[in-house]
């Protein structure tokens, strides 16, 4: 079994943690070894806290070639913050785990990247490209052609149109609905039940039926 460090803890940290036990009781895969954590320090659903989220922490454990990471801090307020966090740490891309639920439908025609995380029921059409660190949440629904650069986030029951381009952390959110064809900008904000007919500039927050710009992302 490979190793597994989770960077984060209740929240996302947690979703991914329930996921790798749902992997584990079809096919045993991964000893999840526990969290790395700023503010917690007693256990996380029952696994330890092995330090904080930091260069050092990680260190002793990138030695052991067994040994993977997955980085679950995700904010829509604070992707900047939370990206500067992680490049810090200096993990070679190749130490980040993919995890993806045994219920999600993935086309064998998709590309997958590293630090992906699919939840339940999650469906992924073929010729479909998925970037580093892209988290998709239960019953989403991905359209052939897509394309999920890094860092983009996908929420529950969103549906994604086929050959859409969500550029570098572009964020839709739950039950939003995107056209076929179109861009969503980079770190830009699509909100809860949006209907997007046209493209999203880079870090435009839009929302409604249609979807319009409200504001910016800072």
């Amino acid at each position: 079994m490979k190793k597994l460090i989770i960077i984060g803890g209740y929240g996302n940290g947690s979703v991914v943690q329930s996921t790798v036990e749902d992997i584990n009781s079809i096919k045993p895969t991964w000893q999840l070894l526990g969290f790395l954590n700023d503010k917690e320090e007693g256990p996380i659903n029952g696994y330890p806290v092995l330090g904080k989220i930091n260069k050092e922490s990680v260190q002793k454990y990138l030695d052991d070639d067994n040994v993977y990471f997955f980085y679950t801090l995700i904010s829509v307020k604070l992707n900047y913050k939370f990206l500067s966090k992680l490049l810090d740490l200096e993990i070679p891309e190749q130490r980040f785990a993919t995890i993806i639920h045994p219920t999600a439908v993935i086309s064998k025609f998709a590309k997958i990247g590293y630090g992906v995380s699919i939840q339940p029921f999650v469906s992924v059409g073929p010729n479909t490209v998925i970037g580093n660190h892209v988290q998709v949440y239960a019953q989403a629904l991905i359209g052939h052609g897509a394309k999920l650069d890094n860092y983009s986030y996908v929420a529950n029951n969103a549906c994604i149109g086929a050959d859409v381009h969500l550029h570098e952390g572009a964020y839709i959110g739950t039950n939003a609905t995107t056209l076929e064809f179109i861009k969503l900008g980079k770190w830009s904000l699509t909100g809860i039940g949006s209907v997007v007919l046209k493209d999203v500039p880079d870090y435009a927050k839009v929302v409604g039926n249609p979807a319009r710009v409200i504001g910016k992302v800072e």
